[in-house]
């Protein structure tokens, strides 16, 4: 019975978020209420408020379940031992941009991040947390690449931090186009060729100027 009651629960913990993703598209994060996501999912607030302290926790969790899915590549890129560290940055990048077209939950979680109509105290959270992962992202960024210059896939004096500023900006940007235009290209199809020019111009170098 106890094993039940824990599937019944992990069903109803994804049917919230699932109605939240959903109910977040139709009126935005910063207007929509947990009687709305509750409403949507079949559920009494009670229920939300079992998986969830509130609202921020709601969209921390979907934030965590992106995270979580890249993680496993993002490390490859990052580790010593790997043998192709610009292959594995590739591979990131086309896993996520696939995911983030198939994935309603990812698509709704940037629209929120850029789109500055939507604001409120549980957005700016999840802001100031992107702010925190960007920070982090740079600084692995920065990890692959010293390991791609050392593997012998980037110039001897290639400059880390100035590379991943170019990373950064151009995978962040591509995001933001997208999310907002999302007619402008078909990120999906395009990505391959935008992620190798992208490697091709770190390959064609950032001197360090010490």
């Amino acid at each position: 019975m106890a094993r039940k009651t824990k599937e019944d629960a992990l069903v109803t913990r994804n049917a919230v978020l699932d109605a939240a993703v959903r109910i977040f598209a139709v009126k935005g994060a910063a207007q929509a209420s947990l009687a709305d996501i509750a409403q949507e999912a079949g559920v009494t607030r009670g229920a939300i408020y079992w998986h969830f302290a509130n609202k921020a926790d709601l969209l921390n969790t979907l934030w965590d379940q992106v995270l979580l899915l890249y993680e496993p590549l993002a490390q490859a890129s990052e580790s010593r031992d790997e043998p192709d560290p610009l292959g594995k940055m590739k591979a990131l990048y086309l896993s996520f941009f696939t995911g983030l077209v198939e994935d309603p939950r990812q698509q709704q979680l940037f629209r929120i991040l850029f789109d500055d109509s939507d604001r409120s105290k549980d957005t700016e959270a999840i802001r100031l947390r992107h702010a925190a992962i960007r920070q982090e992202r740079f600084q692995g960024i920065q990890i692959a690449l010293h390991n791609a210059r050392d593997r012998g896939q980037l110039p001897p004096d290639f400059d880390v931090r100035v590379g991943a500023i170019a990373v950064l900006s151009f995978i962040h940007g591509l995001i933001a186009n997208w999310i907002m235009t999302p007619d402008l290209f078909d990120i999906k199809k395009e990505a391959p060729q935008l992620i190798e020019a992208m490697l091709a111009m770190l390959r064609q170098g950032f001197n360090r100027h010490d």
